[in-house]
């Protein structure tokens, strides 16, 4: 039996991905990254979050390229990835769903 992934959870990735953006955009307004940076990089926490993310990112990426077949086809979103972070992810599972007809299965093949 195939499994295929209703509009509605992909409206709720969409959604919590907007969700994010939003987040991004208040925490900017309130403080600059480079402003809050010094003081945070004092935290061991910080340092665990950052491997964390980066592990993702890696991890990730070479999900993206090993889907994708060639590392020039991935780069974009690569690129997107490293500036975007979760929100660069959520775009290309979406967008992986949306190519492979919203089949579960079509995240586990190569892209066409």
């Amino acid at each position: 039996m195939k499994q295929n992934l209703t509009p509605l959870y992909v409206v709720v990735l969409v959604g919590l991905a907007a969700y994010l953006a939003w987040m991004i955009a208040v925490a900017l307004r309130v403080e600059s990254v480079l402003v809050a940076g010094p003081r945070i990089s004092q935290d061991p926490w910080t340092w665990v979050t950052i491997v964390d993310l980066y592990l993702g990112f890696f991890v990730f990426s070479a999900y993206v390229i090993a889907r994708e077949g060639r590392v020039l086809r991935a780069l974009p979103w690569l690129v997107a990835l490293m500036g975007l972070g979760n929100l660069a992810s959520a775009a290309y599972l979406v967008w992986a769903l949306h190519r492979g007809g919203y089949r579960l299965g079509a995240l586990l093949q190569p892209a066409v």
